[in-house]
C-alpha cells in the first residue's frame, strides 16, 4: 500500500474511534439527565401527595360517620341554636352566624364582635343560598344521635357540598362533645377546660345525697303565661332530674318535647317550687314571668306562691334551664341546686357562675352583673 493511502486509512480509523466514544458519552449523559428528571418528578409528586394529605384528614364524628374534613377549619355553619352555642363557647371566631335574631337579653352578654353575625335561620327557614355564598368549611349538627339525624346530616352535606359533622346533644355527653370539638378544631387545651368544668358539675351534683323524702317537686313553665311545660323524660327538662328533684309534669310526650297545660292542671299538681323561663321571643324575662304568677290571684292557693318559691330562670345570654337545650344548661344545674337544696351544696354558686361565664362565654362578671343576672335585669 502506498504511504499516502496508509496515512488516509489511519486517519479514517482514528475519526471512527473518536466518534464511537463521543456517542457513548452523549448516551450516558442523556440517561443520567432522564434519570434525574424522573427522580425530581417523583419527588415533586410525593411532596404534592404529602401536601394534600396535610390539608385534609379523616375523622369519625359522634354518630359514627367517617368523613374527610380540611385540617384547617376556618368557618362553621351551625344547623341549629345548640350547635351555635357550642361553637360560640369553644371557637367563637369560627361561628359563621346565628340561627335566629339575638334578643336584647342575649346581646347583654354576647361579645360585641359576634352580636352582628348574620342570621341564617334554622329548620325549614334556613337560607341555604346565603349559607353557600358565605362558603363555610364544614357544618355542625348537634342533637339526638339517631337514624333521622344521620339522614339529615347526609342530605345537608349533599345540598351544601361540605362535610356535616354530627355531635351528641345529650347534656350528659357535654364533656365528650367538647373533647371531640377540641380535636376537630385543634383547640384541645381550651376544650379540656370546658369538658372538665362540665364533668366537675355533674360529679358535684351526683355527690349531693338528698334523701328521697326531701326531694323537691318542681313545675317548669315556658311562655308568656308559663303554661307550656316540658314533661318528665323530655330533654328540655333534663336538669330537673339531674338535680335530684321531681318533675310534677308526669305526662305523655306525644309528638313534641313540650306540652300545653291549663291553669287548673297546675293548681292540681300544687308543686313545691315553680321555675319559669318567660318568653325569649318577646324579650320577657324569667323574672317577669315569676312576678306574673306571684301576683295572679288565680294562683294564690299554690304552695309555691304562698312560700315565695316561684323563680324566674336567668336567661342571659341563653336560658339556664332550657331553650335551647344546649351546654348553656350546665350552669343551670348549679343555680337550681342552690335554690332547692342549699343545705346540701358542696360549692359556692356565685363563684361557679363567674367561672362558667369566664370559661364558656368569655366574660368576667362583676358582682353587680351577677346580681343583675339573677334578677333578670341585664
Amino acid at each position: 500500500m502506498k504511504p499516502q493511502k496508509r496515512l488516509l486509512s489511519m486517519i479514517l480509523a482514528l475519526l471512527l474511534t473518536v466518534s464511537m466514544f463521543t456517542g457513548c458519552s452523549q448516551s450516558s449523559d442523556t440517561s443520567e439527565d432522564t434519570a434525574n428528571v424522573e427522580s425530581e418528578t417523583s419527588s415533586e409528586s410525593e411532596e404534592s401527595g404529602d401536601s394534600q394529605e396535610a390539608e385534609s384528614r379523616e375523622i369519625t364524628d359522634m354518630a359514627g360517620r367517617t368523613m374527610t374534613v380540611p385540617t384547617e377549619i376556618e368557618s362553621v355553619f351551625s344547623t341549629g341554636s345548640v350547635a351555635a352555642i357550642y361553637l360560640y363557647t369553644i371557637v367563637p371566631d369560627r361561628l359563621l352566624g346565628w340561627n335566629y335574631e339575638l334578643n336584647d337579653i342575649e346581646k347583654s352578654i354576647i361579645l360585641d364582635e359576634y352580636e352582628t353575625l348574620p342570621n341564617f335561620g334554622m329548620g325549614d327557614s334556613v337560607n341555604y343560598e346565603a349559607v353557600i355564598e358565605a362558603n363555610p368549611t364544614i357544618a355542625l349538627n348537634v342533637g339526638t344521635i339517631n337514624d333521622a339525624m344521620i339522614s339529615d346530616c347526609d342530605d345537608l352535606s349533599e345540598k351544601l357540598g361540605i362535610p356535616v359533622v354530627a355531635v351528641d346533644g345529650d347534656l350528659n355527653a357535654a364533656p365528650e362533645a367538647y373533647r371531640f370539638l377540641g380535636d376537630l378544631f385543634g383547640v384541645e387545651d381550651d376544650a379540656e377546660k370546658l369538658a372538665a368544668y362540665a364533668e366537675e358539675t355533674f360529679e358535684d351534683i351526683e355527690n349531693m345525697d338528698v334523701p328521697e323524702e326531701e326531694k323537691v317537686r318542681i313545675y317548669y313553665g315556658n311562655g308568656e303565661d308559663s303554661l307550656e311545660t316540658a314533661p318528665a323524660g323530655s330533654s328540655h327538662a333534663d336538669i330537673i332530674e339531674m338535680v335530684n328533684a321531681v318533675n310534677v309534669a308526669d305526662l305523655e310526650l306525644g309528638d313534641g318535647s313540650r306540652v300545653q297545660i291549663s291553669a287548673e292542671q297546675l293548681l292540681a299538681w300544687d308543686p313545691d317550687v315553680i321555675i319559669v323561663s318567660g318568653e325569649p321571643k318577646s324579650n320577657m324575662t324569667g323574672n317577669a314571668a315569676s312576678e306574673a304568677i306571684l301576683n295572679n290571684p288565680d294562683y294564690a292557693s299554690l304552695k309555691a306562691v304562698q312560700n315565695g318559691q316561684v323563680y324566674g330562670t336567668p336567661n342571659a345570654p341563653f336560658s339556664w334551664v332550657d331553650r335551647p337545650p344546649g351546654p348553656n344548661r350546665i350552669i343551670g344545674i348549679r343555680w337550681l341546686s342552690g335554690l332547692i337544696y342549699p343545705d346540701y351544696l358542696n360549692f359556692d354558686v356565685d363563684e361557679e357562675v363567674k367561672e362558667f361565664f369566664s370559661l364558656f362565654y368569655h366574660v368576667d362578671l362583676t358582682d353587680e352583673q351577677l346580681e343583675n343576672l339573677y334578677n333578670g335585669t341585664l
